[in-house]
């Protein structure tokens, strides 16, 4: 399946969930949702009870999968450059070794962001958000001041969001309620970092931007990050919004494959300073198909 890049044969998109229990047997948000497409198929979008039959889902399509294939997650890759977590493959398989996710999605991500507060040096955030119920000392329910640490609270891709008018997008460190995608982050990560062990035998893994070298080396299998909130669902034909997102984004990305231009939205963006694409190459990541300022 390692052949030199000449386009992508499978894409698929996913918007994951955190949740700590499957979802019921009928369709609803909030949960993971997987579409995929070929040359040939594009199929609707799945609805997936567990994070546990996303990743077999996954597994299964990237096998039958003869050439490249292209997923795409919607949670962050890396977090803030000076907050020494990093991104991609590092912390991935950090947390991998942290992250207990059960067959029915009971996990312990609100401990982790307890032990990696800790890590930070910090006893309150910069994880932040949580039931009243759950017991981690450092990570408080409400939002803690920034201005405490010294790193930002954004990575530079969500500043650049913002000023584009996307006021929506969430922190990585905010781990609960409303729009939160810290503990998608911390589930994701993780089971990403899974999938790739699961896949060694057949294919090299790679990590956009990290370990592509943004738009040089996109053969084997490339994880990207998406954010699905940047694309028009007005039109589509799906009653359930993730279901329409997973579809919407992944008909944009073929789109952009089959007219040619993919490669150039995967390439590094041009206007970045050399200090900021020092941090988004190596620590913070970026995210697919954003607009240029």
């Amino acid at each position: 399946m390692n052949r030199p890049s000449t386009g992508f044969d499978l894409i698929a998109v996913v918007d994951w969930s955190a949740a700590a229990s499957p979802g019921p047997a009928r369709p609803t948000k909030d949960r993971v949702w997987l579409a995929w497409g070929t040359a040939d198929e594009r199929p609707p979008p799945v609805y997936c009870r567990t994070r546990a039959d996303c990743l077999d889902h996954l597994e299964e399509l990237v096998r039958q999968t003869d050439g490249n294939a292209l997923i795409a997650w919607d949670f962050p890759f890396g977090y803030p450059a000076e907050s020494g977590l990093g991104g991609g493959r590092d912390i991935a398989a950090r947390l991998a070794e942290l992250i207990e996710d059960g067959p029915r999605d009971r996990n312990n991500r609100f401990a982790v962001a307890d032990d990696l507060n800790r890590a930070i040096g910090s006893d309150a955030g910069p994880f932040w958000a949580r039931p009243a119920s759950v017991a981690a000392d450092t990570v408080p329910e409400k939002k803690p001041d920034f201005t405490r640490f010294p790193f930002p609270e954004w990575r530079i891709v969500e500043r650049h969001t913002r000023q584009l008018g996307f006021p929506s997008i969430q922190s990585v460190w905010k781990l609960y309620t409303t729009g939160s995608v810290g503990s998608q982050a911390l589930m994701g990560l993780a089971a990403i970092q899974r999938l790739n062990d699961r896949l060694a035998d057949h294919v090299t893994a790679r990590w956009w931007p990290f370990e592509t070298g943004w738009s040089e080396r996109l053969d084997g299998l490339v994880h990207v990050e998406c954010w699905p909130s940047l694309f028009d669902i007005s039109a589509a034909p799906w009653p359930i919004r993730d279901q329409a997102q997973v579809a919407v984004t992944r008909d944009a990305i073929m789109a952009w494959q089959r007219d040619g231009v993919l490669a150039s939205r995967l390439a590094a963006p041009d206007w970045l300073t050399r200090d900021d694409h020092a941090k988004v190459s190596r620590s913070e990541g970026w995210i697919l198909g954003l607009p240029d300022p």
